[in-house]
Order: structure tokens, then sequence, then C-alpha cells
């Protein structure tokens, strides 16, 4: 036992009861473990909107970025044709505004917007501002730019297969 001064005696410190009570070998490890675990387990996907679960599975499964987000259009840079001319491409793009799968480091995700899937008449024309669910299925060289963010020319846009839903949220 060891007294630190002149305290009552109820501040007397067994050193040795503190030195056993302490961690042990392996209990930060086990520790870590269980954090880890649960981290695995908790899922990682917030509540998917209504409209998600009326895609069939097929549809569904097949997609590997999930996000939410305002559809808008515009035109693109200039570009200069050889005969000197100058012309904009009408551009389309979505919003991020909310993941629900995959990794994504823009704020826009450009498309081709002459092109929307039509899955159980669940996927429209969109409409500029109104807030949709996307369902894509990038190629590689797509995905590579949709997380890194950079700007997309409307040429190189996704489209095609690339695009498997966009829902009309209500």
């Amino acid at each position: 036992m060891v007294n630190l001064g002149n305290e009552p005696r109820e501040t007397i410190i067994d050193v040795e009861r503190i030195r056993l009570a302490g961690p042990r070998r392996g209990t930060t490890m086990i520790h870590l473990f269980a954090m880890v675990l649960l981290l695995i387990l908790v899922p990682q996907n917030q509540k998917l909107p209504d409209a998600f679960h009326q895609l069939p599975e097929q549809v569904r499964e097949k997609a590997t970025v999930i996000f939410t987000g305002p559809y808008g259009e515009g035109r693109s840079p200039s570009i200069f044709r050889p005969d000197g001319t100058e012309i904009w491409a009408l551009e389309s793009w979505f919003k991020v505004k909310r993941v629900y799968r995959g990794k994504i480091g823009a704020k826009t995700i450009y498309i081709n917007g002459r092109v929307s899937p039509k899955i159980n008449d669940l996927s429209v024309k969109p409409e500029v501002g109104r807030n949709y669910l996307v369902l894509l299925r990038p190629n590689e060289k797509s995905m590579k730019v949709i997380k890194t963010g950079k700007y997309v020319p409307v040429w190189d846009a996704l489209h095609g297969e690339e695009i498997i839903a966009v829902v009309k949220l209500k």
C-alpha cells in the first residue's frame, strides 16, 4: 500500500490491485476486432426510396452506383469546328444529393440526356429540377471519372447500358 502524503486513509491506493486490474495482453486487439466486425455488420446503405423496391430485382442487382438528386440541362463549353464556326452541345446531368451504393467523388454526374431506359414504365424522360433515383452500372473508364469528379464532355457522358434506370421520386 502506498500513502500519497498526509491524506486520510481513504486515499491510500493499492498499487498492486490497480496493476492487476488493468488491461491484459490482447484486450486491445479484441476490442479493435469487435469494432471492425460491428462496422462490417452494420448496414452501410441508408434506407432506399420506395421507388427502388418497385424495380425488378434483376435491375436492382445490376446497379453498382445508386444515388438521388435533381436533373439539370445546359449548354456545354464552346466547341470550335474546323470551318471556324462555334457550336454548343446540350449537356444533361444529375446533381448528387444522397449516395446509396458505390463511391462517388463527383457532385455532378453527366449523362447522355437522350437515353432514358424504360423498365416497367418506371423510368421517364427527366424534367429539369425534379428529383430522381438513378441506377448506374458505369464501365471502368466512367467509374474513374465518377470517383474523381472531373468534368466530362457530352460525347463521353454516361450512356447506353451504363444507365440502368432513372426513376422519378415523389
